[in-house]
C-alpha cells in the first residue's frame, strides 16, 4: 500500500524501496543500521534541497531568457522558500507516509522536509533525468503558478523595509513577548511609520509576529510590489 500510494504521487516505480522508507523516517525513532549509523531522512533532505535548487534555477533560466540575475534569484527563492515547500508538501499529503505515531508535534516544516527527502530519494533511486522530470511535472507543473511569481511576496517585512528606504520613510518594528494566556501568541509586534503606530499583530514566534504585522501594514498602506 505504501508504494502504491507513493507511485500515485511520483508516477515512478520504486526500484530501491529501502531509500523511500528512509525518506520518511524521522530521527526521533532513533533507528540505526547494523553498523550503528542513524537511519532518517536528513541526508536525503540535504540532497533533495540541492536538487530542487538546480532544477528550479535551470527552469527559470529557460523560462525567462531576458530576466536579470536578481529577478531569477527572487523567483527561485519564492518557489523553494520553506513556507512554499511546506504548503506544497501538505497538499501532496506526504505526511501520510510517516508512521502514525510520528504525525504529531513536528511543526509545519515537516511537510517541506519530506518533499526534499522524497526528491533526494528519487535522485538516488532513479537518477537525475527521472528526478528532474518529477520536479518539473509533479511539483512545478502542479503546485507553482509561474505566471504569478512576480506578484508573490516572499517577505512582507523585507518588502516594507525596502519601501521605506526607497521612499525615505522611517519604518520601525517593535516586538515584545506576549504575556497572554493563548499559547498561539507568544509575541506582539507593532509597526511604526515615522514614529506613528500603524498596525499591530501577534504570533507564535518573533518572525511570524513581525511578518504578520508587516503584511497588515503592506495592505493598509496599499504598497505596490516591484520585482
Amino acid at each position: 500500500m505504501f508504494f502504491l500510494k507513493l507511485r500515485k504521487i511520483t508516477a515512478l516505480r520504486a526500484l530501491n524501496k529501502d531509500i523511500y522508507h528512509t525518506a520518511f523516517t524521522h530521527r526521533s525513532l532513533n533507528l540505526k543500521d547494523d553498523d550503528g549509523h542513524m537511519i532518517n531522512f536528513e541526508r536525503l533532505e540535504f540532497l533533495g534541497d540541492s536538487m530542487l535548487s538546480i532544477v528550479v534555477s535551470s527552469f527559470l533560466y529557460e523560462k525567462f531568457p531576458y530576466a536579470k540575475e536578481g529577478t531569477l534569484t527572487k523567483y527561485r527563492a519564492k518557489i523553494v522558500s520553506r513556507e512554499n515547500l511546506n504548503q506544497i508538501g501538505d497538499k501532496m499529503g506526504l505526511i501520510q507516509f510517516l508512521d502514525q505515531e510520528n504525525k504529531v508535534n513536528f511543526g509545519k516544516n515537516i511537510h517541506g522536509n519530506l518533499i526534499e527527502a522524497l526528491v533526494g530519494a528519487i535522485l538516488v533511486d532513479r537518477g537525475y533525468k527521472k528526478c528532474n522530470d518529477f520536479i518539473l511535472d509533479k511539483i512545478l507543473g502542479v503546485y507553482v503558478d509561474i505566471d504569478q511569481l512576480q506578484h508573490t511576496v516572499l517577505s512582507y517585512k523585507g518588502l516594507l523595509v525596502e519601501w521605506g528606504q526607497k521612499n525615505k520613510r522611517k519604518i520601525r518594528f517593535r516586538t515584545d513577548t506576549d504575556q497572554g494566556l493563548d499559547p498561539e501568541f507568544n509575541y506582539t509586534t507593532q509597526i511604526y511609520l515615522n514614529e506613528k503606530q500603524i498596525v499591530k499583530a501577534r504570533g507564535i514566534s518573533k518572525k511570524k509576529s513581525e511578518e504578520k504585522a508587516a503584511r497588515r501594514a503592506f495592505h493598509a498602506m496599499s504598497i505596490k510590489q516591484t520585482v
